[in-house]
């Protein structure tokens, strides 16, 4: 799968790959004559997105789906040494009893929020939705105006 994202910091270049067995981080020197592999990270599992936020050159965001528990989504605030789940990850709310509802099968796309809105990202899941976070990732908010329209 060909990389997601790339940023460059003031003395690498980052590449990120996410893929249906996990994701892999790529650090290049400047010159991008040598490059070191870090990864697998979730090894196994699906990630439909890696982000580094460029607000901050540290923090990444993963999508991922995975056979336990489901489509959930991953943050580090240390360049992906460790990670943390969100607690409260994208979902459509509970369907009123007798109704259908809809759940969020992969969440395939993250975005960070504006330089001036430390925290806030978006998701876009399938089916169709629209989420707001303001916490880094933790917690996950459904845009109703989008979602039940």
């Amino acid at each position: 799968m060909a990389p997601r994202k790339s940023a460059s910091t003031s003395s690498s270049t980052v590449v990120l790959v996410a893929t249906r067995k996990g994701a892999w981080i790529f650090h290049a020197d400047k010159k991008r004559k040598s490059w070191r592999v870090d990864g697998p990270h979730f090894l196994g599992h699906t990630i439909h997105h890696l982000v580094l936020d460029p607000r901050d050159g540290r923090t990444l965001l993963a999508a991922a789906k995975t056979g336990h528990l489901g489509p959930t989504i991953f943050r580090s605030t240390n360049g992906g040494r460790s990670w943390k789940e969100a607690a409260q990850p994208p979902a459509f709310a509970k369907a009123p009893e007798g109704q259908r509802g809809r759940a969020v099968d992969h969440t395939f796309w993250l975005e960070p929020g504006h330089a001036s809105q430390p925290g806030v990202w978006y998701a876009g899941t399938s089916p169709q939705g629209l989420f707001r976070t303001e916490d880094g990732g933790d917690t996950w908010q459904p845009i109703t105006g989008v979602n039940e329209h």
